[in-house]
């Protein structure tokens, strides 16, 4: 599926099946490395944002989310990306490896309330991450 400049595919990765862009599923491993980190900022941040949710891991969707931040060029390709995160994320905590079963527990009803928490906070305030290292920023760029 063409969705802005992201053409989007269904990837099984560690026994999951999430939605990445194509050029994710093409790099190597040391380009993914490169350009993505986990769900935090980096360093004591991580403290504050972790990769798991009450023990249940979302690091493949931070990778893939940093990675469609890394690629995007318009807010369009930001708010793809964040929708990406969400539906990855949402597949991360509630189905079991392999089998598409979903785990009928009241902690899933916690983990995914962090989801929301998390896709709240880079959809509304994310806009600063997304335009790191841009050149010109998308918010700089006038168009008549």
């Amino acid at each position: 599926m063409q969705a802005s400049i992201f053409r989007l595919i269904q990837l099984d990765i560690e026994g999951w099946t999430l939605i990445v862009p194509e050029s994710y599923f093409l790099a190597s491993e040391e380009e993914i490395e490169e350009k993505t980190g986990g769900c935090g900022p980096g360093e004591i941040g991580d403290w504050f944002v972790p990769d798991t949710m009450y023990g249940e891991s979302v690091f493949l969707a931070c990778q893939i989310h940093d990675w469609m931040y890394s690629e995007g060029e318009s807010l369009e390709d930001k708010k793809i990306a964040d929708r990406v995160f969400l539906w990855n994320m949402t597949v991360l905590i509630q189905e079991t490896p392999g089998t598409g079963a979903t785990e009928d527990s009241m902690l899933d009803v916690v983990r995914l309330r962090r989801v929301m928490t998390y896709f709240s906070a880079v959809y509304y305030a994310g806009n600063d991450c997304f335009e790191k290292g841009k050149s010109p920023r998308s918010k700089d760029v006038v168009i008549d």
